[in-house]
């Protein structure tokens, strides 16, 4: 048995200005043939589930390139086009094969193309031809399209925000393509997109709407008739047609049970719009709160400024409060600062360095803040993820400083990525536990390790490109009307 392996992930903010482009894929992912498996085995991916099913199962994997960049703006057509060219060369050059896997994103917005995904799929499927099946992977936060649907014969969606089921989603895409190839399977699908655009603040698993959804999702997969039901909240950020909610069921042959249960769920979610309302605090009251709050640590999530959404990742207003207050015993993590690095670096550990910190990408999250404070550490921004999110992939953060003012100590670094590990405050020799505020740059992914052990954690409606305030923006290609944008949309 032979399965083609193939992954290309990005999360496309079209309000961004900060291009994604081969560079960015370089910071973070992009691999080729059997380096592939050796980079991401035993690792809590859906690469990483797909190889121990593979491998678990006796098939023999044909791994082709694995690309996966931090979100941000437009995916440049030159490493789009690379990376397509790759995977499709190695496609026709493996000769005959019985599957192909495909660990994609779903909110992939390339130049000059609104579905970066759907275009893949389809470019896969005319290599391939209609008789060999196609299972992909696919984001809690993509954008479903006709596209993606049509195109591959089993599509298996994240059902947790934050992302903990990831490599379990990569071990069913496997199982499952091989019930198809093995033609104990024929699966059937309906699909359904609501009018609803969730922001991002209310589209967490642990509660809400998205929990009542999947809870009612777990009931229907007990039907041994039921592949599998994936319930993508969408990403908002995405100026394009397709952004929003999508509800993906998938039986084995039997049409009427897909499209009945895809029903059944749409309507929940319509009824329940409303809660995917998100509020959260406005900085000055939230530092505030944190700062009368009793033990510690207390978390301020600077849900706005979040790299994951594709948000510049160095705001400065709630820092720019708790400096104002004279705040001590706090920690931000982490922010982007490539310049500031490279200041702290000339300076050296243990110098009084006097500079300008984040505010330097855009006009949306905020002025720079001019600081004087001592290098603490620096150090080459590699670490080990180690918890319920990607466990055991390493990370890059490039370059990384410590600036300590006035006990408010500022993790600097080089490359965007979202603090979603306390290894990233950890590796710099910082002990999260130790410290009365953590800044958290992140929107909901930050739990799943940090709320544990947070002793409060408190939403802040800061400024930046992954706010959960969608009336901030201004989208020109979403379908319309849609809610809460257009509060009297009607459905169906």
């Amino acid at each position: 048995m032979r399965l083609f392996l193939a992954m290309m992930s990005h999360e496309t903010n079209t309000f961004s200005n900060v291009p994604t482009d081969r560079g960015q894929f370089e910071a973070r992912n992009l691999h080729y043939g059997g380096e592939i498996v050796e980079a991401f085995r035993g690792t809590g991916t859906c690469l990483g589930g797909m190889i121990a099913a593979a491998e678990r199962r006796g098939a023999r994997l044909v791994p082709s390139v694995a690309a996966a960049a931090s979100p941000a703006g437009l995916v440049t057509r030159d490493i789009y086009e690379h990376v397509k060219e790759r995977m499709l060369g190695d496609l026709k050059a493996a000769g005959a094969i019985d599957g192909v896997l495909l660990d994609l994103h779903g909110a992939m917005v390339p130049e000059g193309l609104d579905d970066g995904e759907g275009d893949l799929i389809e470019a896969v499927r005319r290599v391939v031809g209609p008789e060999v099946p196609i299972a992909v992977t696919l984001d809690f936060h993509s954008n479903l399209s006709a596209s993606m649907v049509g195109g591959a014969d089993l599509l298996h969606g994240y059902k947790t925000y934050p992302h903990v089921d990831m490599s379990e989603r990569g071990v069913e895409a496997t199982e499952r393509l091989l019930d198809v190839i093995g033609k104990r399977l024929r699966p059937t699908a309906a699909v359904r997109k609501p009018p609803i655009l969730p922001p991002l603040g209310s589209q967490g698993t642990a509660r809400g709407p998205m929990r009542r959804l999947y809870d009612a999702a777990t009931e229907m997969e007990k039907d041994p008739k039921v592949i599998s039901i994936s319930i993508f909240a969408g990403f908002p950020h995405a100026d394009i047609p397709d952004a929003g909610f999508g509800i993906y069921v998938v039986t084995d042959d039997d049409q009427a049970l897909a499209d009945r249960l895809a029903d059944q769920l749409a309507a929940t979610a319509w009824t329940h719009r409303h809660e995917f309302v998100h509020t959260a605090l406005p900085v000055r009251e939230a530092v505030a709160k944190a700062l009368a709050a009793e033990g510690k640590p207390i978390v301020l999530a600077d849900m706005a400024d979040n790299t994951g959404g594709g948000a510049a990742g160095d705001g400065t207003e709630i820092l720019r409060e708790l400096l104002r207050v004279g705040a001590r015993s706090v920690v931000v993590a982490c922010l982007w600062d490539p310049q500031a690095v490279a200041e702290c670096v000339k300076a050296g550990v243990g110098a009084s360095v006097t500079l300008s910190v984040g505010g330097k990408v855009d006009d949306r999250h905020g002025a720079p803040v001019r600081v004087t404070g001592v290098v603490r550490t620096l150090s080459d921004g590699r670490f080990v993820h180690k918890g319920p999110m990607a466990r055991g992939l390493p990370g890059r953060l490039g370059t990384t400083a410590v600036l300590d003012v006035n006990d408010v100590k500022i993790i600097l670094i080089s490359y965007r990525w979202q603090t979603l590990d306390p290894e990233m405050i950890r590796f710099v020799g910082i002990d999260p536990l130790d410290h009365k505020v953590l800044v958290i740059k992140s929107t909901i992914h930050y739990r799943a390790a940090f709320e544990p052990m947070a002793r409060e954690i408190i939403e802040v409606d800061a400024p930046g490109l992954s706010s959960s305030n969608l009336a901030r923006f201004e989208f020109k290609r979403i379908r319309r009307p849609i809610f809460p944008l257009d509060p009297h949309t009607t459905y169906p």
